[in-house]
């Protein structure tokens, strides 16, 4: 393949591209609801002479390239939802959708790879591998993946391709390195029952709160006295429920939490210490503990070596090497991991922040892309295929 073509290519299409991503973020839907945005993949795909198919209710696959028996295909993946976030953005083409938002940069996703569609389909007859692109459905719940690998997306692919555009990584820089990427995430719920009654009497009651709160303080020596310094791993209570009144005290506390962590041993000794101190809290105030703790979400995204570092040959000669900088893993999770379960798997950090601006990181009301940021995550999906090319 033509290196040159290719970026010339690029640059014809890249005003689409910031097209694609101001209209796709005027309307953000949650997972599972991408209805209008769905259909606007469609429409443009087979504006490109594309032929869109469904596999769920919203998000679709589409396939570039020849058929032929052996030829190899390569997967490039874009996520399709947004978040229910206010918008505060103020720009010209803000959410219509009130309470909805594109705050986690899948609009730039999209487009992106919808601009890839369009280079590639434009040299489709010299491609010696069939691209096969992926529109997927609720990746913010953390299911859309692992739903499409059960309709079977991934049974005639190679490889997969996958990015993800940050705004505190400064527009171009490029993080694309082999090993742990992403967390595993796992959620648990834990119900603290006592007894409730008159905030005068508290020797007649059994509070929930109270045992609550002395969980939410034990729990935290999980991560500080029994995870390995060296292991990276996060515990986190994100939402407290207790109480109805200022003088009532609560029967119930309900507590919902996030585990992080880069490995299944990690995640064990995790799951059992929430459990031990839920019942120790429990026990020690007179009441009882009730865990849910549900499993990984989704593993952790580890990026293939010989894949990676396939893929980084092409890219820093499309791109240049001096925008390729190591980045550190996220906690952040990413249910790209699933795909990566099946067929080797990349995935590579896009900084969308604009230098000078203040930082409004991803799922703020004020996230915002850098539009020469779609640039980097356009190339660098045309750097995927390239290098199944040479």
């Amino acid at each position: 393949m033509d290196l040159s073509l290719i970026r010339q290519e690029a640059e014809r299409v890249f005003d689409d591209v910031v097209g694609y991503y101001r209209a796709l973020h005027r309307i953000p839907e949650l997972s599972f609801e991408e209805y209008k945005t769905t259909e606007y993949i469609r429409e443009k795909l087979k504006e490109m002479s594309i032929e869109p198919m469904s596999l769920d209710k919203t998000g679709c696959i589409a396939y570039i390239g020849s058929s032929r028996d052996r030829t190899p295909v390569i997967a490039l993946r874009a996520d399709i939802d947004g978040l229910p976030v206010k918008e505060e953005t103020g720009c010209s083409f803000a959410s219509v959708h009130e309470g909805r938002m594109h705050a986690c940069g899948h609009d730039g996703h999209m487009a992106a790879l919808l601009g890839a569609a369009g280079v590639l389909k434009s040299v489709e007859k010299d491609l010696p591998v069939r691209v096969k692109l992926i529109f997927q459905a609720s990746e913010e719940k953390a299911d859309g993946a692992l739903r499409l690998l059960e309709r079977g997306v991934m049974d005639d692919v190679d490889a997969i391709f996958g990015l993800h555009l940050f705004s505190d990584i400064p527009t171009g820089v490029i993080s694309l390195e082999e090993g742990p990427r992403m967390a595993q995430t796992e959620f648990f719920k834990v119900i603290f029952t006592g007894k409730g009654g008159h905030a005068a009497k508290p020797h007649l009651t059994v509070d929930s709160t109270l045992m609550a709160s002395a969980f939410v303080l034990d729990l935290q020596t999980l991560v500080s006295r029994e995870t390995d310094p060296t292991d990276a791993a996060v515990v986190t209570i994100g939402s407290f429920r207790s109480g109805s009144q200022y003088n009532v005290i609560s029967e119930e506390a309900v507590l919902e939490g996030t585990c992080r962590c880069y490995s299944s041993e990690i995640s064990n000794r995790l799951e059992a210490g929430i459990r031990r101190k839920a019942e120790s809290a429990a026990l020690s105030y007179r009441g009882r503990a009730k865990v849910d703790y549900i499993g990984a979400c989704h593993p952790p995204v580890s990026n293939n070596g010989d894949l990676t570092r396939k893929i980084y040959s092409a890219a820093r000669l499309m791109l240049g090497e001096e925008k390729f900088r190591s980045v550190k893993p996220l906690m952040l999770g990413e249910d790209f991991a699933w795909y990566q379960t099946k067929v080797p798997g990349a995935f590579a950090f896009v900084g969308c922040g604009k230098p000078g601006q203040p930082v409004c990181p991803n799922h703020h009301g004020r996230f915002a892309i850098d539009p020469p940021a779609l640039k980097d995550a356009l190339l660098l999906h045309l750097s995927a295929v390239l290098s199944f090319c040479q």
